[in-house]
């Protein structure tokens, strides 16, 4: 049942406390506080490891708790919410962590996995300041010397690389295509790590430039075969862009939260700000918004025990629908708090809104940036025309309480090969849902309209920009797709602690993607806005997380 999926959040939340207390060190206005000092959070790291926190995402092979995505999704949005910085702080190796997994030795994965279980980090270290996303043109260069061989040039944006044990680095071996680059497993002792590098976003958290003079590296280094590297990178960054919207939803979380208190104790006249008729249709649209990003999230999180061969769009389309979705949140939670979006160390969660946006800014490029994770996936688009019936594999993905497979990084790939699991056959599904939808006609009038919008997706090669607006409209339409799974596979459990079965969560969601699919201001579709926040007004007064699987948030 869902509260399978809470669990661990839920005791993560006891354990933490109320948020909302100016004077717990794991609430609001101790990250807001930490922030402006750019301060690590060295304390709320300390009590997430005691808990066992920065073990959830490594397998029981290496002395980890991880069970299942989904349920990693819950527990790192508990922490998140009262500060992103938690992730980075105890779970930026995840990438480092799958590469390894994925082509490592025994040797390597076990010398990871210590340096993990006591609480290290081990850095990755794959962009280079002056190509960017453009992997194939890295010029990092490792080249035979002797026995061993020595390595030079710079390394860009390595998170944590100031304080990590270990460093996964990918450099080029060879002259040029996907298959001219091998990775090391370096120890960092005695590392010149340069100065820190500062960031608007996740204040605190270490980057670092990392340089190498013609650094001598011994052949035992070597991780995998030469010239697998990149594709074993960019493999692992699937498994990254999942748990990404795990700290964009923690974020997004907090600021219609807190956006929520200040708009019901604020009051013009005689009505309460949370009354007024724009601002209503405000939070409403954002509540829309967060309800849709949670349910592509967590469709997410379930589909990679699945089928994560399709990974490679699926991941990278929930990724953009999630980071946009948020910054949407964010940007009407500002229209609403007007100057209290922009005091520092007063307002909501004493000052924490600035931190929230800096934070989700950063989130939306710290594993790629929007238009290359848009590029990534868009050549694939026309071979995921036909439909593919796979029933059992649908049931399993979206059902919230069907037993997942175990996670095998080994089945990700890098294209999806002709077949997409939200979108293909959805027709077909559709068909029974209508019928228990007859009641709704709004949402039934919706649900058609996603229809009607797959069917005239193009299924012929497009280029520059249109290969993009393509993508990005896929992504919207098969986020629309992922809520109509998600609630005909769960009608019979209460999502959002709410009615089983009610459709209202869902024309909310649909009329929001839709329109964001179609480039259009959702406010066109704002009549169906309402419920979604009705709906996180009832879990913001249960004191529960907003989302389908809505985790018990600890209150006074």
């Amino acid at each position: 049942m869902i509260e399978a999926l809470t669990a661990k959040a839920a005791a993560l939340e006891l354990l933490l406390g109320d948020a909302g207390d100016p004077a717990n060190p794991y609430g609001f206005a101790a990250a807001a506080r930490r922030d402006e000092r750019e301060e690590f959070p060295a304390e709320y790291a300390a009590v997430l490891r005691e808990a066992g926190f920065h073990l959830d995402y490594l397998p029981p092979a290496w002395g980890g708790g991880f069970e299942s995505f989904d349920r990693s999704l819950q527990l790192v949005r508990s922490a998140a919410r009262r500060d992103l910085n938690a992730m980075p702080a105890t779970m930026f190796s995840i990438t480092a962590a799958t590469c390894l997994r994925l082509h490592g030795s025994a040797a390597q994965q076990d010398r990871a996995a210590a340096v993990l279980r006591r609480g290290g980090a081990v850095g990755f270290a794959l962009s280079e300041a002056e190509h960017g996303s453009d992997l194939l043109a890295n010029a990092v260069r490792l080249v035979a010397d002797g026995a061993g061989y020595r390595l030079d040039g710079t390394k860009w944006m390595v998170g944590l690389g100031q304080r990590c044990e270990a460093l996964y680095l990918v450099a080029r071996t060879g002259d040029r295509g996907p298959g001219a680059f091998s990775a090391l497993l370096l120890d960092t002792t005695g590392l010149d790590r340069g100065a820190p590098v500062r960031t608007s976003g996740m204040r605190g958290i270490d980057f670092a430039h990392l340089a190498f003079d013609q650094l001598p590296v011994s052949a035992a280094d070597l991780v995998g075969r030469q010239g697998e590297a990149l594709e074993v990178a960019v493999k692992a960054q699937q498994v990254v862009r999942v748990m990404s919207t795990a700290g964009s939803l923690g974020v997004a979380d907090t600021a219609l939260r807190l956006t929520l208190d200040f708009a019901a104790e604020r009051r013009l006249g005689r009505t309460a700000l949370l009354d007024t008729p724009y601002q209503r249709r405000e939070l409403a649209l954002a509540s829309a918004a967060l309800l849709a990003a949670d349910a592509v999230a967590l469709a997410a999180a379930r589909g990679i025990h699945v089928v994560p061969e399709q990974f490679s769009v699926w991941g990278c389309a929930a990724k953009h629908v999630v980071a946009e979705a948020v910054d949407d949140v964010l940007a009407r939670c500002a229209a609403t708090l007007a100057s209290r979006a922009v005091l520092r160390g007063e307002g909501p969660g004493g000052g924490l809104f600035q931190k929230l946006r800096r934070d989700a800014e950063l989130v939306r490029v710290v594993d790629t940036s929007p238009l290359a994770n848009l590029r990534s996936f868009a050549g694939q688009l026309p071979s995921l025309a036909e439909p593919v019936g796979e029933r059992a594999a649908a049931a399993t993905a979206f059902a919230l309480d069907a037993e997942l497979p175990p996670y095998d990084p080994a089945r990700l790939d890098l294209t999806a090969r002709g077949k997409e699991l939200v979108t293909g056959g959805l027709a077909e599904s559709a068909e029974a849902a209508r019928a228990e939808l007859a009641g709704a006609p709004a949402v039934v009038a919706l649900v058609d309209q996603l229809l009607t919008a797959l069917a005239g997706l193009p299924t012929t090669p497009t280029t520059g920009c249109a290969q993009l607006d393509l993508a990005e409209r896929f992504a919207w339409l098969h986020a629309a797709a992922a809520c109509l799974r998600l609630w005909w596979a769960n009608r019979h459990l209460p999502l959002h602690g709410g009615k089983p079965g009610s459709p209202d969560w869902l024309g909310a969601c649909l009329g929001y993607l839709l329109a964001r699919a179609d480039g259009a201001d959702p406010r066109r579709c704002a009549d169906t806005a309402p419920a979604a926040l009705e709906t996180v007004l009832a879990l913001r007064a249960d004191h529960r997380l907003f989302s389908a699987a809505p985790v018990p948030l600890a209150h006074r």
